[in-house]
């Protein structure tokens, strides 16, 4: 058995810019980083038997192509594997339609365990890994999807991604500085909507809607962001950096209508005027995590305000450093 274990992520600013719909025409940039949630993938070998996958539910056949569960499907093919094996994930919190990257993490972390079935030491790079993730759910599966959620997981820690015209992607690092990191985390709260969503119907809508001029337009701005916001980060403007999210979400709703509605919004003005800066839906939106940026001393009263009468749940984390690795392998 091969057990890999793969962050989720917090994407603070990209817009859709990752999508190629978006950096075929200009490059995207999208600022993330992977938190101390994970996504547990086991792959085990079974000979003489089928295919089996345990997840939210279990599905056994007696060969991978009766299988429903798309992403598992094509990665065994992908990888010539047909039969006997049984393939089960785990998620340290809900993760299905959480907006913190949960399918990509998934994907990265079954390619993670099928590539080294036979060794426990890594060989193969984590740009092969993102890549490869991303080649499954865009190109084999056919999800509207970008490319940040499998570099976020490949890679970990705090980086700003960019998605040039020439389809590769340029990994900037944000130094580690302990003072600021634990400044930020104390300053950002996740909060679990109590709603889960679809994130590929509206990723669709998103993508068609970037042919529109002035969507296009919203897009690029809140690109433009990350790398604002990776200055306020090094320069220690967390405050600015708080305000900024509150821009990007502005623009983000305005691209799509299915980003938010007006339960997300009743939340998203309680946590405002108890003292939040700003804040967003995680992912594609439509439900899922909020982040919102508060500072401590009106922490108390935001999550007050936003769980009074609501859903939401508080999440606790911390920032992550590294990507996917095998756990074990036995």
């Amino acid at each position: 058995m091969i057990i890999s274990k793969t962050p989720l992520r917090i994407s603070f600013f990209s817009g859709g810019s990752d999508m190629p719909e978006y950096y075929m025409k200009e490059d995207g940039a999208a600022l993330s980083v992977t938190i101390d949630k994970f996504i547990y993938v086991m792959a085990h070998k079974t000979p003489h038997l089928g295919v089996k996958i345990m997840y939210d539910t279990i599905e056994e056949f007696p060969d991978v192509e009766q299988m429903q569960h798309a992403i598992t499907r094509e990665s065994l093919k992908h990888y010539d594997i047909t039969s006997e094996i049984t393939i089960a994930s785990l998620a340290d919190i809900l993760a299905k339609g959480s907006g913190l990257g949960s399918s990509s993490a998934f994907t990265l972390g079954l390619v993670n365990c099928l590539v080294h079935q036979n060794k426990f030491e890594s060989h193969y790079s984590r740009e092969y890994l993102a890549q490869t993730a991303y080649y499954i759910e865009r190109d084999l599966c056919k999800y509207p999807v970008g490319k940040q959620d499998q570099y976020a997981s490949a890679y970990g820690g705090m980086n700003l991604f960019e998605f040039l015209k020439d389809n590769s992607v340029n990994i900037r690092p944000i130094t580690y500085n302990r003072d600021i990191w634990c400044d930020l985390e104390s300053r950002l709260l996740l909060v679990y909507s109590g709603r889960g969503r679809n994130a590929n119907s509206i990723l669709q809508k998103q993508a068609s809607a970037m042919s529109q001029k002035d969507k296009f337009d919203l897009v690029r701005r809140s690109r433009d962001k990350a790398y604002v916001a990776t200055r306020y980060l090094k320069e220690n403007k967390l405050d600015d950096f708080g305000n900024l999210l509150h821009e990007a979400w502005l623009d983000k709703k305005a691209v799509a209508t299915d980003i938010t509605n007006d339960y997300f919004d009743e939340v998203y003005n309680r946590a405002l005027e108890a003292g939040a800066l700003g804040g967003k839906l995680l992912g594609a939106g439509g439900g899922g995590f909020f982040l919102f940026y508060v500072r401590p001393e009106d922490r108390e009263n935001v999550i007050h305000s936003v769980t009074n009468g609501t859903t939401c749940k508080v999440y606790d984390f911390r920032f992550y450093e590294y990507g996917s690795r095998i756990a074990t392998h036995c």
